[in-house]
């Protein structure tokens, strides 16, 4: 006898399913927010802060110019009713109010920054083509001098500040409000220590080498700035070296012994 099986079921069933698949709401996908070009073509043209009457900035294209040869161009967007300026991080300011020819929005320290359009052909002589490069905090600066020790052995200390090609990124902020990333270049810096021409302590001083005495966060974005004699003692002749934030609003100031017998040792003085 001979037996037929059906598998009318099975296809049914695979029709419905992929009938259901068909038929079915899709899952919305989320997308990052598109930036307001309309918005960011009508900021166009060069700013005054209308408290001061000074230049704030030119906004060309995607990019603020701040009028300060040192600083580049920053990369700036408007979501909505936000504005984002791109200095290595996204810095957020809240936007008041915008018309064709007035821009208010708030600063990170809750401030209402008013501005309005320059209609002075003069202004654009604040942005004249240069070419951006990083500051240098120092020239190559070379110091020497001849101390005497409290039991009477003369000594010749040298000093060499050396700039180097090292960027470091600093942000500041304009009168207005807005996040300016500045570029420098750090220092390197040479101590020597002679009794005669027999050389006792010879050595370059970097910035990371007090990495153990100044908090990271500070160090990333400070300049290795200066190196000074100090007062010769009994436990060796003394240099105090500045590693500051590039415009000088902090600093730390750190002790660099060398004893008589070529070895050096560090201690925090200030801050």
């Amino acid at each position: 006898m001979k037996y037929t099986f059906s598998f009318t079921f099975p296809i049914f069933l695979l029709l419905f399913i992929t009938s259901c698949a068909g038929t079915s709401e899709r899952i919305p996908v989320s997308v990052d927010p598109v930036a307001d070009t309309a918005a960011m073509e009508a900021l166009k043209g060069i700013w005054i802060d209308t408290e001061t009457q000074s230049v704030a900035f030119r906004v060309q294209a995607d990019s603020i110019y701040y009028p300060d040869s040192t600083n580049r161009p920053v990369r700036f967007a408007i979501f909505e009713d936000t504005l984002v300026v791109y200095t290595g991080d996204a810095v957020r300011y809240p936007i008041i109010r915008r018309t064709e020819h007035s821009f208010e929005y708030e600063s990170l320290n809750g401030e209402s920054i008013r501005l309005h359009l320059s209609d002075d052909p003069e202004d654009s002589l604040y942005f004249q083509p240069h070419t951006y490069a990083p500051m240098l905090m120092n020239e190559e600066v070379h110091r020497d001098t001849v101390v005497y020790t409290p039991s009477g052995s003369r000594y010749h200390l040298y000093i060499n500040v050396t700039p180097t090609r090292y960027r470091v990124h600093y942000t500041t902020y304009t009168d207005e409000g807005l996040a300016i990333d500045n570029v420098y270049f750090d220092n390197i810096i040479h101590i020597g220590v002679y009794e005669g021409r027999r050389c006792i302590f010879a050595r370059d001083f970097a910035k990371y080498d007090f990495k153990d005495m100044i908090p990271s966060q500070f160090l990333d974005n400070a300049i290795l700035s200066n190196m000074d004699f100090s007062t010769p003692d009994a436990a060796g002749c003394h240099f105090h070296a500045t590693l500051c934030h590039p415009d000088g609003a902090s600093c730390y100031v750190i002790s660099i012994t060398v004893d008589y017998a070529g070895h050096h040792s560090l201690e925090l003085l200030e801050y």
